[in-house]
């Protein structure tokens, strides 16, 4: 009968333990939640990371909120690795809100891992629409999109951010880099000319522009010419020199961002574009002297 009543006694003990030991943690849980959302990061983080040692650091006993809020509050910190080992432990869960994916954004930023970032950001954009950060992370998106050579996704995302992209030279710039390999002349044009407009000395924009006219006349050119060659015509020499009316301003739209271009940085290749374009005015003093140039 003793060791009945001793052994009742020990398991009494051992289930009041139990739950002052419970109590004792759900307590200090309220209390981290209670300073983060005061914002008070550095005691929450330091309780949360007791209530993560007493519980052996194990996941599955530890709720997903705590690790959310530990993360977030490491990287208001500044300490982004902690942040990082946190959040992608719950970064699929139902937890992880908005602002969890911002900071998993900004975080994985900070250490380059664009593949990452991405995620995060794709998360972000696709989940809170009307998120407080939507703007930014769509913004970025579209960076990292471009970075990555991801450019169809890129084009796709543009109207979204278009409209708060026109006075921004880097946005654009960006949309101009996806815009090259599609080859879409006019939108290419359209986008350069903001570029210049923005900046004067936007140097891949002058570029774009002053090969697309170059090459645009020097093509009208040959045309014309060997179809002059072909039929010596008074109405094929008619319509030639009509045609010069229309080639020889593309050349002179052209000459001038070359010239523009080369003030700004006077490459070699520059001065033989400008050279070849005298020519065709038949100015061979300018022609000879930029030609020279080329070959320096």
């Amino acid at each position: 009968m003793h060791n009945k009543i001793n052994l009742l006694t020990l398991l009494l003990f051992l289930l009041v333990s139990a739950c002052s030991t419970t109590s004792q943690w759900t307590k200090l849980s309220k209390n981290a939640h209670q300073e983060f959302s005061n914002q008070e990061y550095a005691s929450a983080l330091q309780m949360y990371e007791e209530y993560f040692v007493a519980h052996n650091n194990n996941p599955t006993q530890i709720p997903d909120t705590l690790y959310r809020n530990a993360g977030i509050a490491a990287y208001r910190l500044g300490q982004t690795q902690k942040a990082l080992d946190f959040l992608n432990l719950i970064r699929h869960s139902d937890i992880a809100h908005d602002e969890t994916q911002y900071v998993l954004a900004l975080a994985n930023r900070e250490i380059n891992n664009l593949s990452r970032e991405i995620t995060a950001l794709e998360t972000y954009v696709n989940k809170f629409p009307f998120g407080p950060h939507i703007e930014e992370m769509r913004q970025r998106l579209f960076q990292t999109y471009v970075e990555s050579q991801n450019y169809d996704k890129a084009i796709a995302l543009w109207p979204d951010i278009e409209e708060n992209a026109q006075d921004n030279e880097s946005l654009l710039n960006d949309y101009f880099i996806a815009l090259l390999p599609t080859e879409n002349e006019q939108e290419l044009l359209d986008v350069s000319d903001q570029l210049i407009t923005l900046n004067p000395e936007n140097i891949p924009a002058l570029l774009y522009r002053a090969e697309h006219f170059f090459w645009k006349a020097e093509n009208r050119y040959q045309a014309e010419m060997e179809a002059y060659e072909k039929n010596r015509t008074r109405k094929q020499y008619a319509q030639l020199l009509r045609a010069f009316e229309v080639l020889n301003a593309d050349f002179r739209r052209s000459l001038n961002l070359f010239l523009a271009l080369y003030q700004v940085d006077p490459r070699p290749a520059y001065a033989r574009f400008i050279g070849n374009i005298y020519l065709r005015f038949d100015d061979k003093v300018k022609a000879k002297h930029y030609l020279e140039l080329s070959e320096d």
